[in-house]
């Protein structure tokens, strides 16, 4: 049985226990508790005043929408993208002269600035902490135990307390791997660099994880810079 046939049958299974069914509209109401499956989200139908008793929720499949196949396809999607950034840009903009602003700084306008909206606003692909606990053990866990284990000169003679230190190093990098599910974590400089680091020694940066990651720590480092030099 290959991956995508498991996944398709897990999730029908689960669904099966739960009494749903992909596509099914069901009622919603703000005390119910949906459960999270993977390779599945949820679309919530809400509505104001009288019609509020049509509020509904749907699950849907997310295999036909995924970061690889955007990847696949930007030169189709590029133009689209480009509108939706700027619209982005636009309220931006709209609500600095609804502050009374007089002119707009245009040379601190970036896409770079547009992306730290967006992860602040947390409107991309969400990654909670389990994904990227999944993604910290497969793609750098077994590489940095290894880099890790030689530089602070562990074997298999090593004792319990040594091999305690390994494994606090390891815990520490990966809390901080996944504070990043949150839009508005902030990592110092050195701890950016250091992460960057660690996803590049393991050949990690190329991944669409890895490279979201890199993103993301060097905008950190780039705002922080920003605001010293504002000092």
């Amino acid at each position: 049985m290959n991956t995508s046939t498991s996944s398709t049958t897990l999730i029908a299974t689960t669904l099966k226990a739960l009494g749903e069914a992909l596509g099914e509209f069901r009622a919603y109401s703000g005390q119910l508790d949906i459960p999270e499956i993977e390779g599945t989200r949820i679309v919530k139908c809400l509505y104001k005043g009288e019609r509020q008793n049509k509020n509904s929720y749907v699950r849907i499949p997310c295999k036909h929408l995924t970061e690889e196949l955007i990847v696949g396809r930007i030169n189709e999607l590029s133009p689209y993208v480009l509108t939706w950034l700027q619209s982005l840009e636009d309220a931006a903009i709209k609500e600095l002269h609804k502050n009374d602003v007089l002119n707009v700084y245009c040379e601190s306008l970036s896409l770079d600035k547009i992306i730290e909206k967006l992860e602040e606003s947390e409107l991309g692909a969400r990654l909670n902490a389990a994904k990227i606990e999944a993604w910290f053990a497969a793609a750098l866990g077994p590489q940095l135990a290894e880099a890790f284990a030689t530089r602070l000169g562990l074997n298999e003679d090593s004792s319990e307390a040594e091999l305690q230190k390994l494994e606090n190093v390891l815990a520490a990098y990966k809390g901080k791997f996944v504070s990043l599910a949150s839009g508005k974590t902030f990592i110092k400089q050195e701890d950016c660099n250091a992460m960057i680091r660690c996803i590049e020694t393991c050949g990690a940066a190329d991944s669409l994880l890895g490279k979201r990651f890199i993103a993301r720590l060097n905008n950190m480092q780039t705002k922080e810079n920003d605001l010293l030099l504002a000092l």
